[in-house]
């Protein structure tokens, strides 16, 4: 493997651009590598808690072809402690024990299986992100998509509110009993017009099947010769509930 590049994995591109390549773990493209946004977010989520009531928590809310149904999660209301009560880090039991049984399954046939984790922000101050290039969600894209093995990123409706009118979409806005400006729905996923607008924010981040799998492959060498590639060593089945 050490003069191999493993499909779909950075040894390539890190070889064209720099002449060099990581063959031991995959080196930066590793998801060893986010050990120190790790320990600086735990920090960071302490000091937002402490001075303005922020919460920031993500769940896993796919696994391959087992996905959480619309609204089977209240984001008012899910807890850490729900979260983090199985391996797969799902707060539905029900579909955690799908997720579980679709990586193990995977895992027996040394393939592997990608998924979806999402992200919401309670208690975000208002006004966070400027117009045009300093967009807070352009700003959370950057950093979202600077993790290894991220292929999509998608916040509020997404995708799916492509299939909406605009008098379906648009979130009416109304006064509540504190006097406070709120949204009657949240399909903006708390940012409008790049800015904050207090209501909780919520993102959804694609992960792809992991590179290396114990299966055999086809590539090539350094010196462009063609041949067969089994991965050996130790790696995860899916790297979404890390």
């Amino acid at each position: 493997m050490s003069i191999a590049y493993r499909p779909s994995h950075a040894d390539a591109t890190y070889d064209m651009k720099y002449g060099v390549r990581a063959v031991q773990g995959g080196g930066r493209s590793s998801a060893r590598e986010t050990i120190g946004r790790v320990a600086s977010g735990a920090i960071a989520k302490k000091i937002l808690k402490h001075f303005s009531g922020t919460e920031v928590l993500a769940y896993v809310s796919q696994v391959h072809q087992v996905v959480l149904p619309d609204g089977s999660v209240y984001h008012d209301t899910v807890t850490l402690d729900q979260i983090e009560s199985n391996i797969v880090r799902c707060p539905h039991p029900e579909y955690a024990e799908k997720m579980i049984a679709a990586i193990d399954a995977v895992r027996t046939r040394g393939d592997s299986i990608g998924g979806v984790v999402t992200c919401i922000v309670r208690n975000a101050p208002r006004g966070l992100g400027s117009p045009v290039f300093d967009k807070l969600e352009a700003e959370l894209a950057k950093a979202v998509m600077s993790l290894p093995a991220t292929k999509g990123f998608e916040f509020g409706s997404g995708f799916a509110g492509t299939f909406l009118t605009g008098s379906e979409h648009n979130d009416e806005f109304f006064t509540d009993e504190h006097g406070t400006i709120r949204t009657r729905t949240n399909r903006s996923g708390g940012i409008q017009g790049g800015i904050s607008n207090g209501e909780i924010i919520n993102m959804r981040v694609a992960f792809k099947p992991t590179a290396t799998i114990s299966k055999k492959q086809h590539t090539v060498t350094r010196e462009k010769k063609e041949i067969e590639l089994l991965a050996r060593g130790r790696h995860d089945p899916c790297v979404v509930p890390r």
